[in-house]
């Protein structure tokens, strides 16, 4: 009897992942550029909005695509354990779990991609936005986010006004 954490190892990058959700329902609409997204998307704020609502709306949030990853390679896993465990033949078994695996393997690589290129805009988002409303130089902003900013996002937003203005008043030529 083959299990799910059994298939995990096999396959999951780090061996191992929390237990999904059941599927959710398909959308009602079907689009063929964004098919492997089971969920809806993230309504980001107009880039020009105030920083604070921004925050709440969870512009800045961790992007959710690295866990529909993980959904996704647990739904993956119960349908390999479903093959494993059936009582048909070992080639039958073999060329169902590739198929599986290969169409899994087509929205892991999308989710992937969608996930990278969240995550740059959401990191692109909070640096314009920190510029935007309380100034500096992209430079600094970058630098202080970077290289000197720790804790939450909103420890962040919090602690670089105070920076800038030190910056500030150490770059002051008189």
């Amino acid at each position: 009897m083959v299990t799910i954490e059994e298939v995990l190892k096999e396959y999951h990058p780090l061996g191992t992942c929390q237990q999904a959700p059941p599927k959710p329902p398909k959308m009602a609409k079907f689009n063929v550029y964004y098919w492997h997204r089971r969920y809806p998307t993230h309504k980001s704020l107009k880039p020009k909005a105030r920083i604070d609502e921004k925050l709440k709306n969870g512009d800045f949030d961790y992007s959710p695509y690295g866990k529909y990853l993980d959904y996704e390679y647990w739904w993956m896993a119960e349908e390999i354990v479903e093959i494993r465990n059936s009582d048909k033949s070992d080639g039958w078994k073999k060329d169902a779990e590739l198929e599986v695996y290969r169409d899994y393997k087509r929205r892991f690589d999308n989710l992937r991609k969608d996930f990278e290129r969240d995550e740059q805009d959401r990191m692109e988002s909070l640096l314009y936005s920190i510029q935007y409303y309380f100034s500096g130089r992209k430079e600094q902003v970058k630098d202080f986010v970077y290289n000197i900013a720790e804790g939450e996002i909103s420890d962040v937003i919090r602690a670089y006004p105070k920076w800038i203005q030190q910056q500030n008043t150490l770059e002051c030529p008189f």
